[in-house]
């Protein structure tokens, strides 16, 4: 997971119109059963933000990194449109469905991990619980980690085996919410996902390796070639960590473990970009 950063960007005027008034027509519905009328006839209105939402991420799911090893694009709500559970599978209200055409609520994500969250929106015990009559989820307290939240991404940790885990310094809440991320995404049981993340760990190993021969070799007999295979070398790992890169985030994990210390610089480059 990378950040996505929407800050300052916004669909076309004409998505905006379309969307709204679809909103306003939820808004006067009845009933809940109209509403969920409404927000099924007009699904493909959040269809047509997919090309677009994909463009902040660079063709990647948000959640997951992935290309297309994570099946075909959804556009998830990340607060759920229809029904909202609890972390024990319960209900809570009625959703958020009015922000079923709130772009803001939009997020990229693989069918598997899509079709794996569904209505699972848990939030910290005690805290507010936004509705439709206090529509302010500024105050919610999630449980499910945020690729539009800067902090969120940086709680994540990967290993050479593929996994995904909470980083090990985390207190007891971020690790909760770490854990259930984790489940509701699908970012762990999904074996394609795993042999993905352990590729590029590997591919990543032995890059840093081949490397650190390259440079060693350049320093005890120098010369042009050498060094320009050095920096050929240094430019594939820096393409590596680049945000569009896929699993680009286990990159810089598995340079951020190497002993070199102009790897883990490599690393800190790579996920500031």
């Amino acid at each position: 997971m990378r950040f996505i950063n929407l800050d300052g960007r916004e669909p076309d005027e004409a998505w905006r119109i379309k969307a709204k008034a679809v909103s306003d027509q939820l808004d006067a519905a009845a009933t809940r059963a109209d509403r969920d009328k409404l927000i099924d006839d007009n699904s493909a209105i959040w269809g047509e933000l997919k090309p677009w939402l994909l463009e902040f991420s660079k063709g990647k799911c948000w959640f997951s990194e992935a290309h297309d090893s994570f099946s075909h694009w959804d556009v998830e709500h990340y607060r759920p449109k229809k029904i909202s559970k609890n972390l024990d599978g319960t209900e809570r209200g009625e959703g958020y469905w009015w922000l079923a055409f709130d772009w803001h609520n939009f997020r990229i994500c693989g069918n598997v991990g899509n079709r794996k969250k569904g209505g699972f929106f848990p939030l910290r015990d005690g805290t507010h619980q936004a509705s439709a009559a206090d529509r302010n989820t500024d105050d919610e307290v999630p449980y499910l980690l945020d690729p539009t939240r800067p902090e969120d991404p940086l709680l994540l940790s990967f290993d050479e085996d593929g996994d995904v885990k909470p980083l090990a310094d985390l207190d007891e809440w971020n690790t909760a919410r770490v854990h259930e991320s984790i489940k509701r995404y699908k970012l762990r049981e999904y074996e394609p996902l795993m042999e993905a993340r352990r590729d590029v760990w590997s591919r990543c190993a032995l890059e840093v390796n081949y490397c650190q021969n390259l440079m060693d070799e350049q320093s005890k007999n120098p010369s042009a070639s050498k060094r320009e295979t050095v920096r050929q070398q240094m430019l594939k790992l820096r393409g590596m960590v680049r945000f569009e890169a896929e699993f680009s985030s286990t990159a810089c994990e598995c340079l951020r473990s190497r002993p070199q210390q102009w790897a883990q610089r490599l690393a800190a480059e790579g996920q500031a970009a």
